[in-house]
């Protein structure tokens, strides 16, 4: 072998070595954020990357005792959770994901990696690298509701309980939107998204226009303050982060009247027996109320909250009421 080669290639690995280092001890700017929020410190929270089927996923924890894991929608990454994450801590070991193509974590180009039963197996190995066998909580909202959905539908075994804000299953959803006109209405900006992302019209104008758009109703309401606006935004704005989050749409939501029984995972009619709570946002527009009426037939261990006076966002506008709601369920027999 060549000596400078070798040298050279000698120099690159280790270089490779510690810039994976650094990747997973820095503290980014949203932990930082949150830390300076937490008077115990032993409640601080870190940084993790965990890479799955060859996909770094980021990951913040903080805490000891029985594992929860939240899992974020989109236009969103893990800090959403932030008021849940403070109170649960006390009591729990908590993490917050930041799905595959959002934030921190990876962000494929190829679609198969955002497929539904793709994002099931990250959170089933990233659960096992956590936990082993033993039971978690799962809660999800908006997009990562419907997953966590469909994750109990696929791993009731790993689960000990389920908690899902705004969202609908992934089959339920995919059901409503081939036979129901109001969700396909609600629904049209997924199809608006979706071409956007095949025209190749995700520049930096559009970027930073629905970096702002998409948290403007909450920063002016007082939900999140000027400073965590721009960790959203910074969040967002990050290279392919809102092509990523568009991917998880062109990986599982078909042209609404192109919809067959073959797109739905694990199946049309899967259903979970997983102790399974449902916080609904009264005044959500995303995804129409009929859905409340079917979702027995998904969860057969089911209990419903309605927030009234409450959007698509529980854990950001209502986050007392949210709190108290997941500890009595999650604490309850």
């Amino acid at each position: 072998m060549n000596t400078s080669f070798a040298i050279s290639a000698k120099v690159s690995f280790v270089f490779i070595l510690l810039f994976a280092f650094d990747l997973a001890q820095a503290e980014s700017p949203s932990v930082a954020f949150l830390n300076q929020q937490i008077k115990d410190p032993s409640h601080h929270f870190s940084d993790h990357y965990l890479t799955v089927n060859g996909h770094p996923l980021h990951y913040v924890s903080a805490g000891k005792g029985d594992l929860i894991i939240f899992y974020h929608g989109f236009p969103s990454y893990w800090y959403m959770w932030k008021n849940q994450l403070l109170e649960l801590v006390k009591d729990y070991r908590v993490v917050a994901v930041d799905g595959l193509g959002a934030n921190l974590s990876a962000k494929p180009s190829n679609l198969t990696p955002y497929r539904v039963d793709s994002l099931a197996s990250q959170i089933y190995q990233l659960s096992q690298a956590l936990n082993g066998d033993k039971k978690f909580v799962l809660i999800g909202h908006d997009w990562g509701g419907a997953l966590a959905w469909s994750y109990a539908q696929q791993y009731p075994k790993t689960l000990n309980k389920l908690v899902v804000l705004n969202a609908p299953p992934t089959n339920l959803f995919l059901e409503l939107l081939r036979s129901n006109n109001e969700q396909r209405t609600a629904s049209n900006y997924i199809d608006r998204l979706k071409l956007i992302a095949k025209k190749g019209e995700i520049n930096s104008e559009y970027t930073d226009r629905m970096s702002k758009f998409a948290y403007a109703n909450l920063r002016q309401e007082g939900h999140i303050s000027d400073a965590e606006a721009k960790l959203y935004q910074t969040a967002l704005t990050r290279p392919g982060a809102i092509a990523g989050g568009i991917r998880w749409y062109q990986a599982n939501i078909p042209m609404f009247a192109e919809i067959v029984d073959e797109d739905f995972w694990p199946s049309p009619k899967a259903s979970t027996a997983v102790a399974s709570l449902l916080i609904w946002g009264q005044d959500d527009g995303t995804f129409v109320p009929a859905f409340l009426e079917q979702l027995p037939i998904y969860a057969k261990d089911l209990t419903i909250e309605v927030l009234p006076n409450v959007g698509h966002w529980p854990a950001l506008e209502a986050p007392d009421e949210v709190n108290e709601l997941l500890r009595n369920f999650i604490q309850s027999p």
